[in-house]
């Protein structure tokens, strides 16, 4: 269980960690307009055109710097596991890291930094454009400054999720889908075929994950009934997205003495 403690710490940590980085940059974000307006109560066209660039340096200074911090703690998950791999009963060639370990480490931590970069971008084209309507609108500061809370963090009613929702989910479930990517590695490189779906139960656990608690299934078994469908499940492979969006479940390979 130690393995799972740590992950979920660590996941929601990162959470932690993301929010308070949205609202550093929201409050970057709003000085910024402050300082450019001049005490004025509107904003300009040109000067919302020219703030793009200060959106993209706050995003990078702030959010894509603290994404690649939190994808560089990926290491730990392998430590651990690492650690918890080493008691089964298997070869000692698969309880170290090869260099093509080192490789697939790289590529995982690679993709899940890709989940947060997708998400700079898109909020990045949000801002720049709710800036340039509300200049064309002639819109007061301070309604300007209430849409842009909306946007980043949701201080304020709005149609749509703020970015501090989905930058906090993708920091949570990042942190336990590496960890499936890299579990399901490791146990097929070591022909393990046996996982026990592990973790902790909370409030709003899924029935799904309620059911299959501290079961034992092989890769066959568990695609089955992965096969299903229940409230909250996310697409894909069983090994990656586990119960759902924000589960806070994960594998666990078993060898052989495991039955014994």
């Amino acid at each position: 269980m130690a393995r799972q403690e740590f992950l979920e710490r660590l996941a929601d940590n990162h959470e932690i960690q993301i929010k308070k980085t949205l609202e550093d940059l929201e409050a970057r974000i709003v000085s910024q307009i402050s300082t450019v307006t001049e005490g004025a109560d509107a904003i300009s066209t040109k000067i919302a055109i020219d703030l793009r660039t200060d959106l993209k340096r706050f995003i990078d200074e702030t959010y894509r710097t603290t994404a690649d911090s939190l994808v560089r703690d990926y290491d730990q998950i392998v430590n651990e596991f690492i650690e918890e791999f080493g008691s089964l009963n298997i070869p000692d060639k698969f309880k170290t890291l090869t260099e093509v370990d080192l490789l697939t480490i790289n590529q995982l931590k690679f993709q899940q930094f890709a989940g947060f970069e997708d998400l700079a971008n898109r909020y990045l084209n949000e801002i720049s454009a709710q800036v340039y309507q509300n200049a064309i609108a002639g819109k007061p500061f301070n309604d300007i400054v209430k849409d842009l809370r909306g946007i980043i963090t949701g201080d304020v009613d709005r149609r749509g999720r703020p970015m501090s929702i989905y930058a906090s989910q993708i920091a949570h479930d990042s942190v336990m889908q590496f960890d499936g990517q890299f579990t399901v590695f490791k146990a097929k490189e070591a022909g393990l075929k046996k996982f026990k779906y592990t973790g902790t139960l909370v409030r709003d656990s899924r029935p799904h994950c309620k059911k299959h608690l501290n079961k034992v299934y092989t890769e066959e078994e568990l695609r089955r009934i992965w096969q299903g469908s229940w409230s909250g499940k996310s697409e894909g492979d069983p090994f990656i997205v586990r119960g759902g969006y924000r589960c806070r479940h994960t594998w666990l390979p078993v060898d052989d003495d495991f039955f014994d």
